[in-house]
């Protein structure tokens, strides 16, 4: 049996294609929003976002995850009743957020928090409403309607917030644009594949099965979700919106990459493992050699981004943002072990070992919740950078132990390749730099200021 196939590489196909253009329109939209409003405006909106999303993710229950997984999925009896939890949750989730409204905006000393949350909370009701066609979807392996359903959703986001932009450029052109791209994703979401019937049908005998399967969900998705926003939540408290709000253009800018190799390893990378049936020799064997050119790939793209980041920056931004170019090089150099942590998941995953990774987004979690207040006392936004940067790199270590465990392990690979992504740096920055088109490797990094 083949690990790569032709319906492997058509299914790459579409999530590689499908996730480039929703990130170009992603991309146009935040350069636009970047010139029209004030950077501030991005740092109130960086925490209420990431609060708004780690309630979801809290109580997180895998609705996508039991039908997809569970084989009466596609039961309008189970999926109505999975659609039926998720309309509660969403109603709930909505109520909590505006009971909670007072003592958020109090932690965060901010009034706008205390104006906007109300409001923007009614984005639960409209995803809680949300179709399960999408889920269906990706049971079916139907990953082109999936695909053309993210392409209209970040079209249409886009089009929503720079129309918001410019008709009020304050912070409510972000609310407006969330809650009206939120409606119209809503509406769109029953178009994905025919044949689902939405009816308020409840069984409880598969909303038992929900419940159960979704509670091992929900440890995981809490481990995970403070491991990748506890920056955001701590920062929050730590600096200046304005100085926020850079740094999430600079996270937003650096996750481009990261994004793209959680969805193929999500999409492509563990179903293929888990189907494949090998025994360890012979899937390290398969694996390696798909693997050195995954990552030969993902080295030239994070090599050439991390050499030009700083262009990238200065291009796109004005010079309220300048700032994102010292912090993006850091950033993006922190994605190289982001993808190899992705990678190490994915196949731990597929193989039937959930709890390494969770385990590794402890141990990230740890490093982040000491590592972060050390670093902005004494280095204050470099010290912050740096340890979200080499997050990825101390959450790599559980998941190589985990694989040599295994006897999966690709630690020989894995240094080399980063090795040789190291050299490509070096290689484009000196090219850069001859063409006249940037500073010399040492302003890449700010280190000619010194």
């Amino acid at each position: 049996m083949k690990i790569l196939s032709r319906s492997v590489t058509e299914r790459l196909g579409w999530t590689t294609g499908s996730y480039a253009v929703a990130q170009a329109f992603r991309l146009v939209n935040n350069v636009v929003l970047a010139r029209l409003l004030a950077p501030e405006l991005f740092g109130i909106m960086l925490i209420v976002n990431t609060l708004r999303t780690g309630v979801e993710l809290l109580s997180d229950i895998g609705i996508g995850q039991n039908i997809i997984s569970n084989k009466n999925g596609e039961d309008p009896d189970f999926y109505n009743t999975a659609w039926i939890l998720q309309i509660a949750r969403g109603v709930l989730l909505a109520v909590v957020c505006i009971a909670f409204t007072y003592p958020i905006s109090q932690f965060y000393n901010s009034q706008t928090i205390y104006k906007i949350v109300p409001v923007i909370s009614s984005i639960f009701i409209f995803t809680g409403f949300q179709s399960v066609s999408r889920f269906i979807a990706q049971k079916r392996l139907n990953l082109k309607a999936v695909s053309i359903y993210d392409i209209f959703v970040a079209v249409s986001t886009m089009i929503i917030h720079i129309i918001c932009a410019i008709v009020t450029p304050t912070i409510w052109a972000l609310v407006y644009g969330g809650i009206i791209s939120s409606a119209v994703a809503m509406a769109g979401s029953f178009f994905i594949v025919g044949g689902v019937k939405h009816r308020f049908t409840f069984s409880i005998p598969y909303a038992k099965e929900i419940m159960h399967f979704g509670k091992w969900i929900l440890l995981s998705t809490i481990v995970y979700f403070l491991s990748m926003n506890f920056d955001r939540l701590y920062l929050a408290r730590s600096l200046p919106f304005q100085i926020l709000g850079i740094y999430s253009v600079a996270r937003s800018l650096a996750d481009v990459i990261s994004l793209l190799m959680a969805r193929i390893g999500s999409l492509i990378i563990f179903p293929m493992v888990a189907a494949a049936g090998h025994s360890e020799g012979a899937l390290r064997e398969k694996l390696s050699r798909g693997r050195t050119t995954m990552l030969l790939g993902g080295a030239v793209l994070v090599s050439l981004f991390v050499a030009a980041s700083d262009l990238v920056v200065f291009l796109l931004y004005d010079d309220r943002y300048r700032t994102a170019a010292l912090m993006l090089p850091v950033l993006a150099f922190g994605v190289w072990f982001s993808i190899l942590c992705t990678l190490s998941e994915s196949v731990l995953l597929g193989v039937g070992r959930p709890s390494y990774g969770a385990l590794a987004n402890l141990v990230k979690l740890v490093w982040l919740a000491v590592g972060l207040p050390v670093g902005v006392v004494y280095f204050g936004v470099a010290g912050a950078i740096g340890v979200m940067a080499a997050s990825d790199l101390v959450k790599y270590v559980p998941l190589l132990a985990a694989q040599q465990r295994e006897h999966i392990s690709f630690f020989r690979q894995d240094v080399l390749i980063t090795l040789a992504m190291c050299a490509m740096i070096v290689f484009w920055r000196i090219l850069l730099w001859s063409l006249g088109l940037s500073g010399g490797l040492m302003s890449l990094w700010g280190l000619d200021q010194l």
